[in-house]
């Protein structure tokens, strides 16, 4: 054996050094991490030049990743964002507090002047708003719309508008941009790179900035400053920056230039006609202003007071188990009204209006009738329902009606029948429960069960029920089968009762378990049952072993009764005992005679076997052969064997049974030992029957 493992490592040994080797660098994780981390750069830079593959395998796990770090550890990019989304939010605020405030003076400043007058009924009559027709008076300019574009696809990337309704048709107008573009080249025999900058088109200029792969399209109403074009180059240089590569790759996916709408919403520029005279007007108004307002806060408090004081009592009332509000109006100069549903079995609301300090009379209350499914509300409803005796608990929970403590059965009854027809009693729980019963009511369900015999006394003590008197056995028969199902009922004692047997009804009964045979008659008297006639013997066998079982039955007398099966044995053993067969002389050949009492033997034999068999006895018949005294004794002992096995065979050849019979053969004495001369006797030249039994 070691010389072939050593010529097993001469021959395979490199083999399993390099196997061996590669197991070794294929299990050790650090070293495979150092290998993969030298060609991952270069895997990424290919498979980003060949497609967005790995981007879109990377983009959930790196989302995950972010939102677990940003779960676990925000500081960090808190800090990381820090100095881009503070200048973005200081930004954001700043515009909409200064345009919150120039909206606000405007508003002030013309609300309370004869040219607000004007402006109003401006506004009346051409049927824009007031804030409308001031914005147009007062504008300067107003950047409506930004569109991005992109320049090679003429697509819409990004559109951001100062109205959002104005949204809807922004592919359609930038498709149009690009189509003028194309058109004021072609009409101009431009150059690919000229750009038509600007265009009026009626109260609104259109300007166009341009970027390497995409354009700014400017919407503006007004006479907007030349600083604005600055504004849209700068913002323009700034997308390529934050998205060169987007645009350079765009594939039709707009999605990605999502986060480029806040510097697309900077662009967004307004500027309103300022007023000298204006400023004392706007003094004025703000000190009308300030006094109106501490009137009005004055008025808020007092209000506000009143209200809660009122929603309090509403919310009272909603908490209320059976109220359910469904309006409520507080009248200030008239009266309150409150309406809603209220559970007919609901506390009365007048107490509750007094208890919350509220004037009842100035309130108009307007329910409708419902049935609430709270548990306080449908325990109210079991008990006027059923009522609860002393020493019941119920209680109602999700629906259930939970019963507890000592319950009457009557009133347990009507719940389990009656309890899931109330409303919002769904199922029935009976905890700790101890059921009780009325002795009398328990008498009264055993007499509309039973119906006593007037001779019977009955009555309960302790569950027990006592019956003394005279009844019939077939009505205490009943009562010792049911009593004790009934509720109330756990024991009975009738041992007081004296029973009664209709000897009529006591027949009838022996003749519905045993049957009676047509050749039998029956007659019952004081217990005893006395039979006469003929009877099979299984009917007498099992009339005997169960008839005393009956009720009213004590005994039985059969002396009369004669058992056929029994006769038919005795007659049919005595028939083939009396039987019969002769041979000849010296010979096993049957005589002529002989012949014909055997071939009658079969059906006897067949009879007597059948008799035995009902009787439940077993029977076997010897064959005894005999001879005269002719020959010797050995001689004439083989002649009668010989004889009972050939009328065996004659019955076997019969269809009897071989099992049943048994040949014998008789001893017959010679005549030199009786010392007299030998005579042929036919009596002797016979073969007998004997019928032996056994149960």
């Amino acid at each position: 054996m070691d010389d072939f493992e050593e010529l097993r490592h001469l021959l395979l040994g490199p083999e399993q050094d390099q196997l061996r080797a590669l197991r070794d660098h294929l299990e050790d994780k650090e070293k495979r991490a150092r290998e993969v981390s030298g060609v991952l750069p270069q895997a990424a830079k290919l498979s980003a030049e060949r497609g967005a593959e790995l981007s879109r395998a990377l983009q959930p796990v790196v989302a995950d990743s972010v939102r677990d770090s940003i779960k676990t550890r925000p500081q960090v990019f808190i800090e990381a964002f820090h100095p881009i989304i503070g200048s973005l939010v200081r930004r954001s605020i700043t515009e909409s507090l200064r345009g919150l405030m120039q909206a606000l003076n405007q508003a002030l400043e013309h609300t309370f002047s004869w040219q607000g007058l004007k402006w109003r009924f401006e506004a009346w009559r051409t049927g824009r708003s007031f804030a409308e027709v001031l914005m147009l008076r007062s504008l300067v300019y107003r950047v409506e719309q930004i569109f991005l574009i992109h320049r090679a696809t003429s697509l819409l990337l990004l559109h951001v508008a100062s109205d959002e309704s104005s949204g809807k048709d922004s592919d359609m107008i930038a498709g149009m941009l690009s189509a003028i573009q194309e058109f004021s080249r072609d009409a101009f025999h431009a150059g690919a790179d000229a750009i038509l900058e600007e265009f009026r088109v009626g109260e609104l200029e259109i300007w166009i900035s341009l970027g390497r792969d995409a354009y700014l399209a400017a919407v503006i109403r007004g006479n907007p400053p030349r600083e604005l074009r600055t504004t849209l180059d700068e913002a323009i240089e700034n997308m390529h920056i934050l998205k060169g590569s987007a645009f350079a790759k765009f594939d039709g996916d707009a999605s990605e230039f999502e986060s480029l709408r806040p510097e697309l919403e900077g662009c967004l520029q307004m500027q309103y006609k300022g007023n000298k005279a204006g400023e004392l007007r706007l003094t004025k108004a703000w000190l009308t202003l300030a006094g109106a307002a501490a009137l009005a806060l004055a008025v808020t408090f007092l209000f506000v007071r009143s209200q809660r004081h009122w929603d309090d009592f509403i919310h009272r009332l909603n908490i209320e188990p059976g109220i359910a509000v469904t309006s409520a109006h507080k009248g200030w100069l008239s009266a309150s009204r409150v309406t809603g549903f209220r559970d007919p079995l609901a506390a009365d609301v007048a107490p509750l209006t007094r208890q919350m300090g509220m004037d009842a009379a100035r309130i108009e209350f307007e329910w409708k009738d419902y049935l609430a499914l709270d548990s306080i509300s449908v325990r109210r409803r079991v008990e006027s329902r059923f009522g609860v005796p002393a020493g019941v608990r119920v209680a109602v929970a999700q629906g259930i009606l939970e019963i507890s403590g000592a319950v009457p059965y009557e009133w347990l009854e009507r719940v389990r029948k009656e309890g899931k027809l109330v409303p919002g009693v769904n199922s029935l729980a009976e905890r700790a429960l101890t059921v009780t019963y009325d002795p009398a009511l328990a008498l009264e369900r055993f007499r509309a069960a039973f119906a006593p015999p007037p001779d019977i006394t009955a009555h309960i003590e302790d569950g027990t029920l006592h019956l003394s008197g005279k009844a019939a056995y077939e009505w205490i028969a009943p009562v010792r089968e049911g009593a004790t199902h009934l509720p109330g009922i756990n024991a009975l004692a009738d041992q007081e009762v004296q029973v009664a047997f209709d000897p009529a009804l006591v027949l009838q009964r022996f003749e519905g378990r045993f049957g009676l045979p047509v050749a039998v008659n029956a007659v019952v008297q004081d217990g005893v049952l006395s039979l006469s006639g003929e009877a099979s013997h299984p009917w007498l066998v099992r009339v005997r072993a169960g008839a005393t079982e009956l009720p009213g039955i004590t005994s039985i007398e059969a002396r009369n009764l004669i058992d056929l099966d029994q006769t038919t044995f005795q007659q049919s053993k005595s028939v083939i005992e009396s039987a019969f067969v002769y041979f000849l002389l010296g010979k096993e050949n049957f005589a002529t005679e002989g012949f014909a009492a055997l071939s009658r033997l079969p059906d006897e034999i067949r009879r007597c076997q059948s008799s035995a068999k009902r009787i439940g006895t077993e029977i076997s018949v010897e064959i005894r052969g005999s001879a005269d005294a002719v020959g010797t004794e050995a001689k004439n002992q083989m002649l009668s064997e010989h004889r009972a096995n050939a009328v065996r065979d004659f019955l076997v050849s019969c269809g009897l049974d071989a099992s049943m019979l048994k040949p014998v053969g008789a001893p017959t004495p010679s005549a030199a030992a009786a010392g007299a001369k030998p005579l042929p006797e036919e009596s002797a030249r016979r073969v007998g029957f004997h019928v032996n039994y056994r149960p």
